[in-house]
């Protein structure tokens, strides 16, 4: 009796939802055609995974996940800065009695051991390739292009670039020469800036 039920059951399902018969047939035949040891640890695995997300969740865990949700106040004290190379900065710093800025010194290539390294800018060179060549990380470039993009982006052929390169690596000073104009110059500074001059 109890079969001829469950029969007359699963019959009536299929009249009623003939989607849902399509979507069982196409998922038996994926069933079948998985190996036989994935279809013996498929059922166990899901049972598993069902009764996990229908277990509550302990005091421990839901307190844990209100502890990083909560907002934190971090105090933060911003001081004052002063700015060298902004001279209206420096007017509005005089007339509130601050210190004036310190003034950061140039590395001078005379005192630093090192040597010159000139490049003669050809048609289809890239400042990026330029560097590379010299070994100066492309942090540098990305310093010197800040200052002054023009004079590093827009560089033509026939310029020269003539690197400082000291002992230890670092670019002291980069000069870029044209037969038109006067010279560019880039220097480090003590600090590990560089400035145009």
């Amino acid at each position: 009796m109890r079969s001829s039920a469950l029969y007359s059951l699963i019959e009536k399902t299929k009249l009623l939802f003939p989607s849902l018969t399509i979507r069982v047939k196409v998922l038996r035949s994926v069933y079948k055609s998985l190996p036989s040891i994935h279809r013996k640890l498929l059922p166990p695995v899901l049972l598993a995974v069902v009764v996990l997300l229908m277990l509550p969740a302990t005091n421990d865990t839901a307190n844990s996940q209100a502890g990083t949700s909560a907002r934190k106040s971090i105090t933060l004290t911003v001081a004052p800065t002063q700015n060298v190379a902004n001279k209206a900065g420096l007017e509005h710093n005089q007339t509130n009695n601050t210190s004036p800025p310190v003034k950061i010194k140039l590395l001078d290539p005379e005192y630093i051991d090192g040597e010159w390294r000139a490049h003669v800018i050809r048609k289809g060179d890239s400042v990026y390739r330029i560097f590379r060549q010299y070994d100066i990380p492309s942090a540098i470039l990305h310093d010197l292009i800040a200052l002054r993009p023009q004079y590093i982006t827009q560089v033509r052929p026939g310029q020269i670039m003539s690197f400082y390169i000291a002992t230890t690596g670092e670019l002291i000073q980069l000069r870029i020469t044209d037969v038109d104009n006067e010279p560019v110059l880039f220097s480090l500074r003590e600090d590990g800036s560089y400035i145009y001059h």
